[in-house]
């Protein structure tokens, strides 16, 4: 499902998502499941994974 639709059948409804960074280039995808798996019990109608920036520096 598409985000406008859910937008749409929410019909006033207040929804939320959460947006999360993927994991540096080369790290386990281990981390983002869990970070994912304790939102859950919110149902949020998606979660949105940015694309990680090649010029951002974590540290």
């Amino acid at each position: 499902m598409k985000i406008i639709d859910h937008i749409n059948n929410a019909k006033g409804k207040t929804l939320f998502s959460f947006e999360l960074l993927p994991p540096i280039k080369g790290q386990s995808i281990k981390g983002i499941y869990d970070a994912i798996d304790p939102l859950m019990e919110f149902n949020p109608p998606f979660i949105d994974v940015t694309y990680l920036r090649e010029d951002y520096i974590y540290k």
